[in-house]
C-alpha cells in the first residue's frame, strides 16, 4: 500500500513538473536567451554520474566475484 501511494504521489509530482511551460519568450521576438544551443551545462553533472554509476557497478562486480569464490 505505501508502495503505491509513493508512486502514484511521485508519478503526480513528476507530470506536473513534465507539463509546466518554460520561461516567457523575448517580448521583442528576438533569440532565445542562450544562443547557440551549447551552452547547455550538461558536461559537469553527467561525468560525476557516469563515474559514480561506474564505481558502483564495479563494486558490485567484486562482491559478486568474491561471493562466488567463497
Amino acid at each position: 500500500m505505501l508502495f503505491l501511494f509513493l508512486f502514484v504521489t511521485i508519478g503526480n509530482t513528476a507530470s506536473a513538473q513534465l507539463a509546466g511551460g518554460g520561461p516567457p519568450g523575448d517580448p521583442d521576438g528576438g533569440d532565445p536567451p542562450c544562443w547557440p544551443p551549447p551552452c547547455i551545462p550538461i558536461d559537469g553533472g553527467l561525468g560525476v554520474l557516469l563515474a559514480a554509476g561506474a564505481i558502483f557497478g564495479g563494486k558490485k562486480l567484486y562482491d559478486a566475484s568474491k561471493e562466488t569464490d567463497s
